[in-house]
């Protein structure tokens, strides 16, 4: 793999943990004075996070015929053309990867504070 799509994989594994997160904490500020803040910004993370998640599949199965499945907890196999392999990382990587993302994201995001 070519290190474009060894990002975009990583991307494809990783971004829906990250959302994942960013949906529990929104749901934990609801209950602060000032939640309206937090979770106003955690929208528009989601939402940057959601849209290059669809950039990053289209890609992927468009430019380079790349289908990834989940196999394990941490385990993942790709196929592409008739070649295939499996990806893994362990629970650590993951998570680690899963904050870089995180803080990827809540950097340059901005936002409006909305009325809920």
């Amino acid at each position: 793999m070519n290190e474009e799509l060894k990002r975009l994989a990583q991307d494809f594994i990783i971004l829906p943990f990250a959302a994942k997160i960013f949906e529990q904490d929104r749901k934990r500020f609801a209950k602060f004075k000032q939640g309206i803040v937090y979770q106003s910004m955690i929208d528009a993370v989601i939402e940057r996070i959601q849209k290059d998640m669809s950039a990053t599949k289209q890609k992927l199965y468009t430019k380079y015929h790349l289908d990834i499945k989940r196999i394990g907890n941490t385990t993942y196999r790709w196929n592409s053309r008739g070649n295939s392999g499996v990806i893994e990382y362990s629970s650590e990587d993951l998570k680690e990867m899963t904050n870089q993302a995180m803080k990827r994201y809540m950097n340059g995001t901005d936002f409006e504070v909305k009325d809920y």
